[in-house]
């Protein structure tokens, strides 16, 4: 199979993920919308566990940790968008990520980086430092809560590296793995807007559009995993991640023709910066 089209499947990922990520900062109630979102969440991972192994007894803490790094996640990330602008909040958040990452494997795995990753955590301080100004100020909360949400991914990110890794190596399925933490990821917060709604009929009680909009924004976060877990069958890994970083540039654009946000050539050498050290970064791994 040619790779041009698993490149551009990647791409249709990342500017899927940055769509879902739009919705979510646009949403009137984003807890609710969080809620709703993982619904489609909650059904894919309880087919996956029906028809799926259980998971090696020694990766459970890694499974449990995992989804509640992802919960803290989407707190952090519902946040971040109350105080910040999405073209300015997602490629900070997505950027800061690999650059915590490589700090990680330095320090819990004695990973030195290569020199061209060296760059690339120049270019990622470089972008985040010049989004984060506006004129000579620092712009108050939105860049702590685009920071502590990337640590967030990043955290996750390393948990279920190891988790899968370990999964594989004891005889279990990696995918069973990616089941069972969606399911603990997802159930408080279904749970949470299941309660704070007063159970399903409050749930979906909302116009049918906002509804429509919120469970599809939750199939197409699920296509948009499925679409990377496909390409990593063809194409390496680092090369699927750098192209995934793309999603910066596309929140910058879905900002600027849809939210009314500023976009000048600050933001976009500043979001370049960003997106260019995180490949850097990727290639250099």
């Amino acid at each position: 199979m040619t790779t041009t089209p698993i490149v551009l499947l990647v791409l249709l990922s990342a500017l899927m993920h940055a769509t879902w990520n739009a919705f979510l900062h646009a949403s009137p109630d984003r807890l609710w919308q969080v809620g709703m979102m993982a619904v489609p969440q909650l059904l894919t991972a309880i087919v996956g566990i029906a028809v799926l192994p259980i998971p090696p007894v020694e990766v459970w803490p890694l499974i449990v940790l995992s989804a509640c790094a992802q919960v803290a996640y989407t707190a952090a990330l519902i946040r971040a968008y109350r105080v910040g602008e999405f073209g300015q909040i997602y490629p900070i958040a997505r950027g800061i990520s690999p650059l915590l990452i490589s700090g990680a494997a330095l320090l819990l795995a004695g990973e030195l980086p290569r020199w061209i990753a060296v760059v690339g955590i120049a270019c990622i301080c470089t972008g985040i430092l010049t989004l984060a100004l506006r004129g000579r100020r620092l712009s108050g909360d939105s860049v702590p809560a685009a920071l502590l949400t990337g640590v967030f991914i990043a955290a996750y990110t390393i948990v279920d590296g190891f988790g899968i890794r370990l999964t594989n190596s004891s005889g279990g399925n990696g995918f069973a793995y990616i089941a069972w933490a969606y399911l603990l990821a997802s159930v408080p917060l279904v749970g949470a807007v299941w309660t704070w709604r007063g159970g399903w009929r409050g749930m979906f009680l909302a116009p049918r559009r906002r509804v429509t909009q919120a469970l599809g924004a939750g199939v197409v976060a699920q296509c948009a995993y499925g679409m990377v877990v496909f390409a990593l069958q063809f194409l390496p890994m680092g090369a699927v991640s750098a192209l995934r970083e793309s999603s910066a540039i596309f929140a910058v654009l879905l900002g600027w023709l849809f939210m009314q946000e500023k976009l000048n050539a600050r933001r976009l050498v500043a979001c370049s910066l960003v997106v260019g050290g995180a490949v850097l970064i990727k290639l250099g791994a």
